[in-house]
């Protein structure tokens, strides 16, 4: 199941983050909690929960307050000595939820310095989900760049997964692209898939999204069916792949041959949802 697709179990708080004195009580909060990401946004965790920390209450300009759930408050800081990269773990829902949070609004903090239109460094506000230019009062807010993935399909229900260039080892995964301008998710889809495989949709149906912070992209799933049964990889961006069956998937799993994407992604929940069709 895309848990995403369900109401959020984080509260983000928006309400409160333009007011100093209510920030100033959640930090002192006897609840409040911290996530302390590595310098790389390495994601504190160990046996599938992340691992947090009471929160000192001394709020720092870079902190981030993520919210409320489960009872806590959560604030994040970007000085921990290391943890394991997001893309790798299967938190719980509401706990992938907090360190999507975390790991997007440090990535973008750290890639939009300064203002755009006077040049000035900038500062963080509104608890970190905003930066304030101390020249000309300029309020910036993070960006997403929306993408499209797909779940390829051929008539005889064989999934298409392919290796992109620059991918470890064995790795392959389902298609995906970013919209163009001027573009619609779904022309997307169809343009991507003829430009990287050479095949025509047939079909198309929407899965569902996931926000995808690396660095900044909301992902939107789709499936799709082709009349195609052999792709013609474009050489540029996918170097090779094949439809496969899921018993042959499987097998290839199981033996090392092929990896598949890590639990956390949309990908891997498109292909999950495509095995578990199959019996």
């Amino acid at each position: 199941m895309n848990h995403w697709n369900t109401r959020a179990a984080l509260d983000r708080l928006e309400e409160t983050r333009g007011h100093e004195r209510a920030l100033t009580q959640l930090a002192h909060d006897p609840l409040s909690r911290c996530l302390r990401l590595g310098p790389g946004l390495e994601i504190p965790a160990a046996d599938g929960e992340l691992v947090s920390e009471i929160f000192d209450g001394d709020r720092r300009p870079d902190d981030l307050l993520l919210g409320r759930m489960d009872g806590h408050i959560w604030w994040a800081r970007s000085d921990g000595e290391g943890g394991t990269d997001l893309r790798t773990l299967d938190l719980p829902p509401g706990q992938t939820q907090l360190a999507m949070m975390a790991t997007a609004l440090y990535e973008w903090h750290r890639s939009n310095p300064v203002c755009p239109r006077c040049g000035e460094r900038t500062t963080p506000d509104r608890a970190g989900t905003a930066r304030r230019c101390p020249k000309c009062g300029r309020e910036l807010f993070p960006r997403t760049d929306p993408a499209v993935i797909l779940a390829v399909t051929d008539p005889a229900d064989r999934l298409l997964l392919t290796h992109a260039r620059g991918w470890p080892g064995n790795r392959v995964s389902v298609q995906a692209g970013f919209i163009e301008a001027g573009e619609s998710a779904e022309q997307a889809c169809h343009r991507e898939i003829r430009e990287e495989t050479g095949l025509a949709i047939r079909s198309l149906g929407f899965f569902g999204t996931q926000p995808w912070p690396f660095p900044r992209s909301l992902m939107l799933g789709f499936e799709a069916r082709t009349d195609g049964t052999e792709p013609n990889l474009d050489g540029e961006e996918l170097s090779w792949g094949s439809f496969h069956t899921r018993k042959e998937l499987r097998r290839a799993v199981a033996e090392g041959e092929l990896t598949l994407p890590g639990p956390v992604s949309l990908a891997r929940q498109l292909i999950e949802a495509w095995l578990a069709r199959g019996g």
